[in-house]
């Protein structure tokens, strides 16, 4: 296939937050954290294979097939940070839900297709589709209604020690990731997007 001409839709953050949230329902329920991996393995039967040196290879520390049987991970990933691994097996979940007829016609089956595809796509292109995995990812494993509740407890926690009054909503979240973060086993950064992205939608 000719990767440098294809072309990615546009799909707004509106849709990908209810894909997202229909996703997870479907196939985990309301409990959080949410169990990425279980999903992968157990519920799709997609393969996790690790790869020595995937990131330093390719660029990436994931990448799905284009029949949506395994996902590619890079294994120092795998083995030493799970909250990046979870966001990763997330964000190529969200290529499944959001790009699958694009994936296919990828026809990545190896790891020297995904180098081929890397190397040959529009950055443009490239950028988009990412994005679009990452807002994905960020919705599923972060779900805005528990965020919400969270925070506000949160917030009512720090000032009881605090005057927090004068302080901006990204200072205040900035503050309070690190301490959410663990109840959804993802990074302090991904859950600060998501509380500024929380801020953005009220």
């Amino acid at each position: 296939m000719e990767y440098k001409n294809t072309k990615v839709n546009f799909i707004s953050n509106k849709d990908i937050k209810l894909k997202a949230d229909d996703f997870r329902l479907k196939f985990w329920g309301k409990e959080i954290p949410v169990g990425v991996e279980e999903i992968v393995e157990i519920k799709l039967k997609m393969k996790i294979i690790p790869i020595p040196d995937m990131l330093n290879q390719c660029g990436m520390d994931a990448q799905v097939t284009s029949d949506f049987s395994a996902i590619y991970v890079d294994q120092r990933g795998y083995e030493n940070d799970t909250s990046r691994f979870r966001f990763s097996l997330a964000h190529e979940l969200g290529h499944l839900v959001l790009h699958e007829d694009f994936h296919e016609k990828l026809k990545i089956s190896n790891l020297n297709d995904v180098m081929n595809f890397m190397n040959n796509i529009d950055i443009r292109e490239y950028s988009f589709l990412e994005a679009q995995a990452n807002k994905f990812a960020g919705y599923f494993l972060i779900p805005r209604e528990y965020l919400g509740k969270i925070r506000v407890e949160a917030v009512k926690e720090i000032s009881k020690e605090y005057d927090i009054s004068s302080f901006d909503e990204k200072t205040i979240n900035s503050y309070l990731a690190e301490q959410i973060a663990p109840k959804f086993a993802v990074s302090s950064g991904s859950v600060e997007i998501a509380l500024n992205d929380l801020n953005n939608s009220l």
